[in-house]
C-alpha cells in the first residue's frame, strides 16, 4: 500500500460575505474532493494546538505524525534544515521576510512578492552591512530567507508573524523578551541597508513595492526528532515549493523532489505536481504533496484567487491521483488542509480543518460533499491532529 497526503494549504476558511455567506471551498467546483469524502472517511482534525502559532511550521508538523508540543522549536531551524545550513546545538536561526513598511505601518509582508534574484542581492548587501562572525544572512525564495545567529545569548523572543499584523504600526509588534533586543536592532538597522539600495530604486520605478525592512521571527534551536521510518516504517519524500516544508521533510529524513514550475504562489504549476507525484510513488511508501497557493491567496485576500486555487487543486493533483489509485488499486489519499486562513483577515487561525481519506480499504462514512460544515458534523474528530497519520496508514509510532 501506498499513501499520499495532500495539503492544500490554508484553504479551509469560514463564510465569506462576498460569497453570500459561503466559504471558499463551499463555493469552489471540486468533483474529486467532493467524491473522496462521499467515498471515503470525512472528519475534522485539529493540528494547531492552544497557545501554539496557527501557521504552517506547527500543522505541518502534526500532519506528518509529530506532536508539535513535543517537536516545535520555532519555524526559523525548519527552514534552515531546507537551506543546508549546518547548526550547532546552541545555535540559533530566524525567519526572516523582506517586507515594504510604509508611515511607520507593515503595508506588505512579502515585498510585492520579490524575486528571488532581487532577494539574493539584497541580502549580499544585508551581509556586508548587518553580517558578522555571529550573524549571517541567508538566501531561501522570493521573501522568505533565515538568519543565523552562533553567539552566546539566548534569541528565544516573543515574536509576531508579519502575515498577521498588516496594516499595523509596526512598533507595536515588535519582538520582546531574550534577544529581542538583538533582532530588533538588526530590523532598524536594516532599514539603512535597504531603503535606497538600487534593486528598490527599481522596484519604486516600475510601481511595485521595494523590500525596505527585515521582519525577523519564529527564532528556534535545532529540534530533534526520530526519522519518519523509525517511527512508521515507511520511506517518504515531500513536493513543495516551500523551505518549511521541504525543511520538515528533511529533518524526519524525507527526500525533497523538486519540481519546475512550482513557485509557492497563486501561479505554480499544479499539473507538474501531479505528475511528479504519481512518479514518486513508485519509489516511496508515504508522499506529502504540499500546495501554498490557497494561502498566499488568502493573505491576499483574494477570494478569485483562493477558489481558482482550490479548483486547479482538485483538477490537476487530486483527480490525476484518484485515476492512478484505481489504476494501480494500491494507493490511499488524505486531502487535508494544515490549517484554517481567512480570506476575509488574511490571517492563520487554529480552528481544525475538514479531511478525507480516500482509496483501498476505506469505507464509506458520509454521502456529502467536503467542506468544513460537512465535515464537522460527523462524528470523526480528531482533537490531536497528529493521530490523524495513523488513520491514513493504519498504524501508530512505533515506541
Amino acid at each position: 500500500m501506498k499513501y499520499c497526503i495532500v495539503v492544500p494549504d490554508g484553504a479551509a476558511d469560514f463564510a465569506v460575505r462576498r460569497l453570500g455567506g459561503k466559504t471558499p471551498l463551499e463555493a469552489a467546483r471540486t468533483p474529486n474532493l467532493d467524491r473522496a469524502a462521499q467515498e471515503g472517511l470525512l472528519g475534522i482534525a485539529r493540528h494547531v494546538p492552544p497557545r501554539m502559532p496557527p501557521g504552517s511550521s506547527v500543522a505541518i508538523m502534526s500532519v506528518v505524525g509529530y506532536d508539535p508540543q513535543e517537536y516545535f522549536t520555532g519555524r526559523g531551524p525548519l527552514e534552515a534544515a531546507d537551506l543546508g545550513i549546518e547548526m550547532g546545538p546552541d545555535d540559533w536561526a530566524v525567519r526572516c521576510n523582506l517586507v515594504t513598511t510604509a508611515e511607520g505601518r507593515l503595508a506588505d509582508f512579502t515585498a510585492g512578492h520579490i524575486s528571488t534574484g532581487e532577494a539574493e542581492v539584497l541580502l549580499a548587501a544585508l551581509n556586508d552591512e548587518l553580517g558578522n562572525e555571529e550573524t549571517s544572512f541567508h538566501l531561501g525564495t522570493s521573501y522568505r530567507h533565515v538568519v543565523l545567529y552562533t553567539g552566546a545569548q539566548d534569541i528565544d523572543a516573543e515574536t509576531t508573524p508579519p502575515h498577521q499584523v498588516v496594516g499595523q504600526p509596526i512598533e507595536d509588534h515588535y519582538p520582546t523578551g531574550p534577544g529581542g533586543e538583538y533582532l530588533l536592532d538588526l530590523m532598524k538597522r536594516s532599514r539603512e541597508a535597504l531603503q535606497s539600495h538600487e534593486v528598490n530604486q527599481v522596484r519604486v520605478d516600475l510601481g511595485r513595492n521595494p523590500a525596505n525592512m527585515i521582519w525577523l521571527w519564529s527564532p528556534g534551536r535545532k529540534p530533534s526528532m526520530e526519522s519518519f521510518a523509525d517511527r512508521f516504517g515507511l520511506r517518504g519524500a515531500v513536493i513543495s515549493a516551500v523551505n518549511l516544508v521541504k525543511g520538515i521533510g528533511r529533518i524526519i529524513g524525507w527526500d525533497v523532489i523538486d519540481v519546475p514550475g512550482a513557485t509557492g504562489y497563486t501561479d505554480t504549476d499544479y499539473a507538474a505536481k501531479g505528475r511528479y507525484g504519481i512518479s514518486a510513488l513508485k519509489d516511496y511508501g508515504v508522499l506529502l504533496i504540499h500546495i501554498e497557493a490557497p494561502d498566499e491567496a488568502s493573505h491576499d485576500r483574494d477570494v478569485k484567487a483562493k477558489i481558482r486555487a482550490i479548483e486547479q487543486i482538485d483538477k490537476a493533483i487530486v483527480g490525476p491521483l484518484m485515476a492512478h489509485a484505481e489504476q494501480e488499486g494500491d494507493l490511499r489519499l488524505l486531502i487535508c488542509p494544515d490549517h484554517v486562513t481567512s480570506v476575509e483577515d488574511g490571517k492563520h487561525k487554529r480552528d481544525p480543518v475538514p479531511f478525507a481519506i480516500w482509496g483501498q480499504g476505506v469505507l464509506a462514512s458520509a454521502n456529502v460533499p467536503f467542506t468544513e460544515g460537512h465535515a464537522a458534523a460527523t462524528e470523526v474528530q480528531i482533537d490531536d491532529g497528529y493521530e490523524l497519520i495513523g488513520e491514513l496508514i493504519g498504524r501508530r509510532p512505533k515506541r
